[in-house]
This record gives structure tokens, sequence and C-alpha cells, in this order.
């Protein structure tokens, strides 16, 4: 996948260049890619941040504003290109969105359109925690090893000493504390230093976890992706130690805490799929049917103000969830 900024090299569009006139709603960008959805898009006019669902609607190649744009403000923003077609949804299930619609089924709305907003409500979910409530493996995670990567765990400065010296030459310092990019940890598949120099060919050595019956290093943290080497400590320099591993949530936890959180995190994705399917409505895209939709006591017109209610109504219902992961633990940006 790759981020790519509305309006090219340049970061930015005229709002000129939008369908429609100066001062109508409704108007439309259509973007060069394909292979997107509105996860991780940013959407920003004259600077201000624009909310998806209230501000804009995002649909195939289409951004569409739903307010009033005039000719001089600029379009800015970003999104993700490389997204791949899956049936797979992890956070809720199609049934939970149609269920929350009054009871509609794929005869109102198709399983393929509910399937992609979960999964666009999935990946902005995982954005903004900057993790995942399902397991993912990462493959052969490859880190440097310098003075900002590197860090000494209490018990080695207890039991091994601080000179106080610097130890930046290449192959070998007390610093034996690490992280991954992303946790919480759920396993180890593998970890390996390098013994060969920066321009070397490299020398990879696996270790194996302590876990009770020797080791070469220790999950010291799993939630915080902390890992201790016990020896065989990694090198300063590029391509320093690398690892294999799964991170995420185990859906089979009985953990209290752990159940909590995916009962938070199955409404939210229930709300934010309804919000983008409420929304996608108002420009005529997400239905089967191009007629105006009732569901339940929610009628959708042809345009976006009718739905508006709805979506304002659900909006303090989706921050009081956010809330409540951060209050479980979460950290949401």
């Amino acid at each position: 996948m790759a981020t790519v900024n509305i309006g090219g090299s340049t970061g930015y569009i005229a709002a000129s260049t939008l369908t429609g006139s100066s001062g109508d709603s409704n108007r439309t960008l259509v973007l060069s890619e394909t292979d997107i959805t509105a996860t991780g898009m940013q959407v920003f006019i004259n600077g201000a941040y624009a909310h998806y669902g209230l501000d804009y609607s995002f649909s195939g190649s289409t951004i569409t504003f739903l307010n009033a744009v005039f000719d001089q403000q600029i379009i800015s923003g970003t999104y993700v290109t490389g997204y791949s077609t899956s049936t797979d949804t992890d956070y809720c299930t199609p049934d939970e969105v149609w269920q929350e619609l009054d009871g509609k089924d794929s005869d109102d709305i198709s399983e393929d359109r509910v399937i992609d907003a979960i999964q666009a409500a999935e990946g902005l979910i995982d954005t903004k925690t900057e993790t995942s409530f399902k397991a993912i493996t990462v493959s052969d995670e490859m880190h440097t090893g310098d003075r900002y990567s590197l860090d000494v765990s209490p018990d080695q400065l207890d039991t091994v000493g601080d000179s106080g010296t610097r130890r930046d030459n290449m192959f070998g310092c007390y610093k034996n504390r690490v992280k991954t990019d992303f946790s919480p940890i759920v396993s180890i598949t593998s970890l390996s230093v390098n013994g060969a120099g920066p321009a070397s060919a490299d020398s990879w050595t696996e270790l194996t976890e302590q876990e009770g019956s020797s080791g070469d290093f220790y999950v010291e943290d799993a939630r915080s992706g902390i890992i201790d080497f016990l020896t065989n400590y990694p090198r300063l320099g590029k391509r320093s130690w690398k690892t294999t591993y799964v991170y995420g949530y185990d859906r089979d936890s009985t953990v209290r805490e752990v159940v909590m959180l995916f009962r938070v995190v199955n409404r939210l994705a229930i709300l934010l799929s309804c919000q983008q399917i409420l929304t996608t409505k108002s420009s005529g895209s997400v239905f089967d049917s191009s007629m105006d939709v009732k569901i339940g006591t929610i009628e959708i017109k042809s345009g976006a103000q009718s739905s508006r209610t709805y979506l304002e109504s659900i909006k303090p219902q989706i921050q009081t969830l956010w809330e409540q992961l951060s209050e479980l633990g979460i950290e949401v940006i």
C-alpha cells in the first residue's frame, strides 16, 4: 500500500476543479486510482479537517463534498492505495450491520456493499489505535541498532553495570532492550541477530525464546512490544536484528479486559459501517436501488440532508466508544 497526496506533487487542488458550481453542495472529485477505500483518508478544506460522513462521502474513486464548497477554497489531504478485495470481516458481521439498520438483509443492501463498509470501519479503527484487534503476522521485520532504538533493561544495569562509556562499535554492546514496530505481541515466531558488518553479506543467527528452559531473549512486555536480549546482544548499525511475530489480540481470549475491548470494538465497527452506508447512499452509490430507501424510521432521500439527523445522532455514540477504548488502555490518535 502507498500513501498519495490529493493533488499529487503539489499536495492540493483548487476547489474550482470540482464538478458543479461555486457554492454548491455535493460537488465531486474523482481520484485517478481505483484500489482505495475511505480507510485512512484525510481531507482538508482550506486547512480545516473535513469529517467523513458529515462533510464528505467516498465511493469507488469519488469524493463527494456534502456541504457548500466555493471555487476559491483549497482541497488537500491524503489517501491510501493498494487495498485488495476480500470478503473477510473480523470486528463485526454483515448480519449485525443489517440488524442495526432495522433488520434489513441482502435484498435491501447487497452483502458486498456491507462488507466494504465493515472493512473500511476496521481499517479506520486499526489506523486510529495503531494496533489490530485480530492476529496479524509480520514477517522479517528489519531493525537498525542505534542509540534511539536500543536501550538497557533495568536488570541488565543491575547485574552488568554501566561504565558510562559509549559503545558505538558495530560488533557488540550491552544494550539489550528492543521494541517491535507493532504491539501487543501475541507470539514470536523467530528472532535473529546479524553478525556481519554493515557492508558485508548478512550472517543471521536465529535465537531461542526463554520460556523456562533456557533461551536467548525474553518478551518483557508483550503489550508494549518490548523484548530483552539475555545473550547474543544486537550490534549497532543497519540490519542489526529481525523478527517474525504475531501481534494484535487473541479473539478467543477469556481475559476480562480483552473481552471488554472486543465488545467496544464490535459496537464501534457496526456504527462506523452504518455511517458509511448511509453517507454513501446520499451520493446514490451504495444501495442496489437508485430509488429512495427507508430503513425503519430513517428515510434517505436522494440528497445528504435527510440522512444528516441520523448521522448526527450516532456521532456522540461513536465518540463515546473511542473514549471507552482509551479508558481500557488503548491509545487513540
